[in-house]
């Protein structure tokens, strides 16, 4: 096993493409935070309807261009063309069709005034078609410095704009003007940066439909599998207790979605090269699912003991709902981060119709779980338990499945994973016994703020701490690993500044 796989062969990329996200996500937390404290729970919970259907119909427009071309061994500029070529005639294709059917969804919702705002998202589409297929190309070379400023740039026009449109129409609206003026700049932006101009062509279209539509069909179904959830609470819930819950939800999944997600992308890479050795690329996913959950689990552990403060600070006294139902629904990103690292390795073995008969089935569980919940007239916290748990249990089939024949690469997993929990458990319990009778909603003072603070940051550092000596001192696999690169970048590191002395 190769001891720096990741680290150090993607160092750059990872690095670039998780401060992208960072960045960028960092600016639209603070204009979602912003925009909490000016619109109502009810717009949020409004803009989340939209949100569902339009990105629904944004993944039947999905071509799966990113995937084909980073997985694919050899390519041409034929390839690029035909890829940007065959993503704009679907973009196009659906967002005629979402106008042409927003009276149906907008019933489907029971609110015909959002009838004229699912037309007006739909142009959202096209323009994300139009982006430089520069992108691609580097994206498939690891460049991602260029990808690193347009995500960033996008996200800085956005942020002013958002927050000036939600002051002005103290409305729903200004979410969806929003992502119209931002797409419109991030395509020009696109072209500034990369300066690669595409020529339309669809020479290559049936090769790569032949891998586009098995992922396809896998987004779809992944896409209902993930939203289902919010999509029951917008049929059968209040639009504020929708909005409580998307904003819950969103909270909980920003750990995932800005620093893991990034971190993980370059991992399809990393697969690939080693696809012809199953033995060697198991070793890497179960080594990379430690690596996660060392970093996922104080996180998940921070927004359930934590859960008052970080609503009531960032959003505002009116989300004390949102503020009850995090502490369950933090639990999805963990399970989330596992099976993204899961389906890479499935897409890196090209078993795109394995993954699509994964996510058909774990979509049945979740949606039949959620129908007994409504079925019983559970409440909103019971219905995202059930989420929570069907989710997870559908998680760990999955990983069971691509470890067939091969469970025993398992069992190097579980010290080190266990040596976490214990560490996290160790590290918390103060910060809980200390934390639990503040009454943060009543009284979010100062001196609650820096208390706050300082136990979130005693904690981690001591979680830290104890997975250091634990990889010191209790030779797991896994955990020699760590401490094998880590020793190797300090030797590096001070080989290179006696080099600069004795320059």
């Amino acid at each position: 096993m190769e001891v720096t796989f990741i680290l150090s062969r993607f160092f750059s990329s990872v690095l670039f493409s998780v401060s992208a996200k960072l960045l960028g996500k960092l600016l639209g937390l603070f204009s979602t935070f912003v925009t909490a404290r000016i619109l109502a729970p009810e717009d949020f919970g409004l803009i989340a309807i939209i949100s569902i259907a339009l990105y629904f119909f944004d993944i039947l427009s999905h071509a799966a261009s990113e995937q084909y071309i980073v997985r694919k061994r050899t390519i041409s500029f034929i390839d690029y063309n035909t890829a940007w070529s065959l993503n704009l005639c679907l973009k196009c294709g659906v967002s005629l069709l979402v106008i042409l059917l927003s009276p149906l969804i907008s019933s489907f919702f029971d609110n015909s005034e959002l009838t004229f705002a699912f037309a007006i998202s739909a142009l959202v589409l096209p323009l994300q078609a139009l982006k430089s297929p520069g992108l691609l190309l580097a994206r498939r070379q690891l460049r991602f410095e260029f990808l690193f400023w347009h995500s960033f740039g996008e996200r800085l026009f956005a942020v002013p704009v958002l927050i000036a449109l939600a002051l002005w129409l103290e409305s729903f609206w200004a979410f969806i003007l929003t992502d119209l003026l931002s797409g419109l700049f991030g395509t020009l932006l696109s072209y500034i940066l990369l300066r690669r101009f595409p020529k339309f062509s669809l020479t290559s279209a049936k090769t790569q439909w032949a891998f586009s539509k098995w992922m396809l069909a896998k987004s779809v179904v992944g896409y209902l599998r993930s939203q289902v959830d919010t999509i029951f609470v917008a049929k059968h819930f209040s639009p504020f207790q929708l909005g409580q819950y998307h904003m819950a939800r969103e909270l909980a999944m920003m750990p995932a979605h800005y620093a893991l997600s990034p971190a993980i992308e370059p991992l399809l890479t990393v697969f690939k090269n080693t696809k012809r050795n199953i033995h060697d690329l198991l070793d890497k996913v179960s080594f990379s699912i430690y690596v996660t959950m060392v970093v996922a689990l104080p996180i998940g552990a921070i927004l359930v003991i934590f859960s008052q403060p970080v609503v009531h600070l960032l959003l505002g006294e009116q989300w004390q709902l949102a503020s009850s139902l995090l502490p369950v629904l933090s639990l999805l990103f963990l399970y989330w981060s596992i099976s993204q690292i899961v389906e890479l390795a499935f897409v890196a073995l090209g078993k795109v119709k394995l993954l699509f008969l994964y996510d058909v089935m774990s979509l049945t569980l979740i949606t039949v779980t959620l129908l007994t919940c409504l079925f019983v007239d559970a409440t909103l916290l019971s219905f995202a338990v059930s989420r929570v748990v069907s989710g997870t249990v559908a998680m760990m089939l999955f990983l069971f499945v691509l470890y067939r024949g091969n469970t025993r690469l398992l069992k190097p997993l579980l010290g080190p994973i266990l040596m976490a929990a214990t560490a996290l458990v160790v590290a918390f319990v103060p910060s809980y016994m200390l934390t639990r009778s503040i009454p943060f909603i009543e009284t979010l003072t100062l001196s609650n703020v820096l208390i706050v603070v300082f136990s979130i940051a005693f904690s981690v550092i001591t979680y830290f701490l104890m997975i250091i000596v634990g990889a010191r001192f209790i030779r797991f696999k896994y955990c020699s690993t760590c401490e094998l690169f880590l020793r190797e970048k300090m030797s590096q590191f001070a080989g290179k500044r006696f080099s600069q002395q004795k320059d």
